[in-house]
């Protein structure tokens, strides 16, 4: 019998921008994504694996992960069991400006060309962390923690700095078609409509976009409105109202993309998460 699964979100007034997520017996098979900022997780129980265009890494108990912002990864639960995880979520200027101070010059954002990052001392401190994170008050030194955190992974595992932008911030057909997406995600958008916009053939638009992207564009589609979802379940919005105003066909809709791309029911994340909208 499964466990009953839960996901967490934490944020901290001390450093807006950055959130965390706490993921218990998480089965869910993550299809392929991308994320606008640095994440870096730890896996404490059972083992997650990543695929991403160079291979399959397998993270186990105790290990860290890194991806960078535009990285494009699939990810699962080994084992068929679920698996429990922390994650920090981190807008890409916090790290860019902690490692320009490091190098006493403005650089670009680091760059992780490894996934895995096996190191006892940086796990700790992500513990630590965490520890903070879910006990608000516990700490008045949060935000000195969190920078030692970022400063010790920048200096130990980037590789160097490279660019931060994702693929959908680059210019031309890619960029008007994200911008299309973005201002008519809660109408009825089909392939065509969206290559249309762009006057593409969707056919053309499908290939291209997926080869530049590293996902297709009705997968974009929903990863965006499922972003804005989250926010809405924190408050008194109907789940049928939700679906509706994200452009799902229905609510059985909305919650079978929401499950896909969270790891949870939207009704579970709702009763987990509805308090943090008091304080975050």
């Amino acid at each position: 019998m499964r466990q009953n699964e839960s996901l967490k979100v934490f944020r901290s007034p001390d450093l807006p921008g950055i959130e965390g997520v706490s993921g218990k017996y998480i089965h869910n098979h993550f299809r392929r994504h991308f994320h606008k900022t640095y994440v870096i997780g730890l896996v404490e129980q059972g083992m997650r694996k990543i695929t991403s265009d160079t291979g399959s890494t397998r993270i186990a108990e105790g290990e860290i992960f890194i991806l960078n912002p535009g990285q494009v990864h699939a990810c699962t639960s080994e084992r068929n069991v679920g698996h429990t995880y922390k994650i920090l979520c981190v807008p890409s200027e916090i790290l860019q400006k902690i490692a320009s101070q490091i190098s006493g010059t403005q650089v670009k954002g680091p760059c992780f060309n490894q996934i895995l990052c096996k190191d006892k001392v940086l796990s700790e401190k992500f513990f630590h962390i965490f520890d903070i994170m879910e006990n608000p008050g516990s700490d008045i030194r949060f935000k000195h923690t969190l920078i030692s955190f970022f400063a010790y992974l920048i200096i130990t595992f980037s590789a160097s700095s490279c660019s931060m932008g994702l693929p959908g911030d680059e210019k031309g057909i890619f960029k008007k078609a994200c911008e299309y997406i973005k201002q008519n995600y809660s109408q009825n958008l089909s392939l065509q409509k969206i290559a249309e916009s762009i006057c593409l053939s969707p056919f053309h638009f499908h290939r291209v976009f997926k080869k530049k992207m590293g996902i297709t564009p009705i997968e974009y589609l929903n990863d965006f409105r499922i972003r804005k979802s989250r926010k809405l379940l924190l408050y008194s919005h109907s789940m049928a109202d939700i679906a509706l105003q994200m452009g799902f066909y229905d609510q059985s809709h909305f919650s079978r993309i929401f499950r896909k791309t969270v790891g949870v029911p939207p009704g579970r994340y709702r009763g987990t998460n509805r308090d943090e909208s008091l304080t975050g």
